[in-house]
C-alpha cells in the first residue's frame, strides 16, 4: 500500500498539468483563465462508470451544478458528459432520466453538452435522437459508424483520439481522413487530442482548418498552440477535473511514462 501511494503521487505529478484539479472550482478557475486568452473550453468531470443509481445520480448533480456555474459566470464553455457515468451501464430508464435532466438544464442556461459514448452501440437511443443543443463524442475508430448509423440526427460530432492510435504517417492520414469525413456530414466537427501526424494533415488543408475545431488537452505546449492558431485553425481546450483521475491517466494522457506507471502500478496492484 505504501508503494502504491508513492506511485500515485509520482503519477499525479506527471499528469497534473493535464488536469485542472480535483474540484469544480479549480476547473472553473482554469476555464476563466483560458477564456481570458480567447480560448473556449470543454469541461469534463473525471469519474468512474456508475454501476448503481446512487453514483449515477451523484455524477448527474455534479454536471447540473457545473452547467449552472458556467452560465452564471458567462464562461465560453461546453460540458462533456460520458454516458456511462450517468447510468447507461445500469438501465435505459436511469440513463434517460439523468440525460433528460442534464439536457433540459443545459437548454435552460444556454450551455452546449457533448454526450460521450464509450461503448460500441452505434445507434443512438431514441430519447436523445431529437435532442437540441447537444453533440456526440465518440472514439475515432467508431466515428464513421455513428455518422452513418445516425445520419440526420447528428449535427455535432467530437472525435476522440488517444496515443494508442499511433503517431506515424499512416495513422495521421487515417485519423485526418475520418475527421474530414465528419466535417462534410455534420454541421460542427471537433477533433480532440489528435496526434501530431494527424494535426499536420489537417492543418495542410484550408477547408479543414475552417470547418474543424481542434481541441487540445489542458497542458498542451503554448508554443505549439500558438503555431496552430497562427495557421488559421480554430482551437479549444479540454479541461478535466475530479478525484478519479487515474483512469484518465491510463487512457488519455499522452506521456508514455505516465501511461506505463498507470497501467503497471495502479491497474495491476
Amino acid at each position: 500500500m505504501a508503494d502504491r501511494a508513492i506511485a500515485e503521487r509520482l503519477l499525479f505529478r506527471l499528469v497534473r498539468r493535464h488536469i485542472a484539479g480535483t474540484t469544480m472550482s479549480s476547473a472553473i478557475d482554469k476555464a476563466r483563465e483560458l477564456n481570458d486568452k480567447k480560448l473556449p473550453v470543454s469541461l469534463a468531470f473525471l469519474s468512474e462508470s456508475a454501476h448503481d443509481s446512487t453514483k449515477a445520480r451523484y455524477a448527474t448533480t455534479t454536471y447540473l451544478e457545473l452547467i449552472r456555474r458556467i452560465a452564471r459566470l458567462g464562461l465560453k464553455a461546453s460540458v462533456q458528459v460520458p454516458l456511462d457515468q450517468i447510468g447507461f451501464d445500469i438501465s435505459d430508464e436511469v440513463a434517460e432520466k439523468n440525460v433528460n435532466e442534464i439536457l433540459a438544464t443545459a437548454r435552460n442556461y444556454g450551455v452546449f453538452v457533448w454526450l460521450e459514448i464509450r461503448d460500441h452501440r452505434f445507434t443512438l437511443p431514441s430519447f436523445i435522437h431529437e435532442a437540441k443543443g447537444v453533440g456526440y463524442a465518440v472514439n475515432v475508430d467508431h466515428s464513421d459508424d455513428y455518422i452513418y448509423a445516425n445520419r440526420g440526427h447528428i449535427r455535432a460530432l467530437k472525435i476522440l483520439c488517444t496515443e494508442a492510435h499511433g503517431d506515424g504517417k499512416e495513422a495521421g492520414k487515417r485519423i485526418s481522413g475520418k475527421v474530414k469525413t465528419a466535417a462534410k456530414v455534420v454541421r460542427n466537427a471537433v477533433v480532440q487530442s489528435p496526434p501530431d501526424s494527424a494535426m499536420r494533415e489537417l492543418l495542410n488543408g484550408a477547408g479543414a482548418k475552417k470547418s474543424i475545431i481542434i481541441e487540445l488537452q489542458l497542458g498542451y505546449s503554448s508554443k505549439k498552440m500558438n503555431r496552430i492558431t497562427k495557421r488559421g485553425a480554430r482551437v479549444s481546450v479540454y479541461v478535466p477535473f475530479g478525484k478519479d483521475w487515474e483512469h484518465y491517466a491510463i487512457s488519455r494522457t499522452p506521456e508514455r511514462y505516465a501511461r506505463f506507471l498507470a497501467t503497471r502500478i495502479l491497474k495491476e496492484a
